[in-house]
């Protein structure tokens, strides 16, 4: 009589256990590195937008406005011609400033209003975003919450 070889069911429930185990584990570890990922990109679009303000204030002669909604969980870059772009916070982020941050750009370079934005993550990392200089250099950086 032939024997039949192959994995008996115990086998097959223990491999499952296992694989289930490894995944659940791994599921956390992808979620925050998402997270991490958008906010770097957000936080690197902004500086994006900061600077493309800068040119467009300097080509027209306008002046630029950057302003941070909390309630709307948005970023506003405008020039006083009309022109817009928003860029909405990742789910992750929370604004963490009490007065709405409100930055103005001249032509000629200046800046006036608010020259730092700090958003809270949900690892408990804020992000300080500084603006220096005269033409307004920008700045961001992970800072532990104290």
């Amino acid at each position: 009589m032939k024997r039949l070889r192959g994995f008996v069911m115990l086998e097959v429930v223990a491999v499952l256990v296992v694989l289930a185990g490894l995944t659940l584990a791994a599921v956390p570890l992808g979620q925050s590195v998402i997270r991490r990922n958008q906010e770097t990109k957000f936080l690197e679009t902004m500086r994006e937008q900061w600077e493309l303000l800068g040119m467009k204030a300097y080509a027209t002669h306008k002046i630029g406005t950057m302003s941070v909604n909390d309630e709307a969980r948005q970023v506003t870059f405008s020039l006083f011609n009309g022109s817009k772009r928003i860029l909405p916070f990742p789910p992750s982020l929370k604004y963490d400033d009490k007065v709405p941050t409100k930055t103005t750009r001249e032509p000629s370079g200046k800046l006036k209003g608010n020259r730092s934005v700090n958003f809270l993550g949900q690892d408990g990392y804020y992000w300080h975003i500084t603006l220096q200089f005269e033409w307004g250099r920008f700045l961001f950086q992970k800072v532990p919450k104290h």
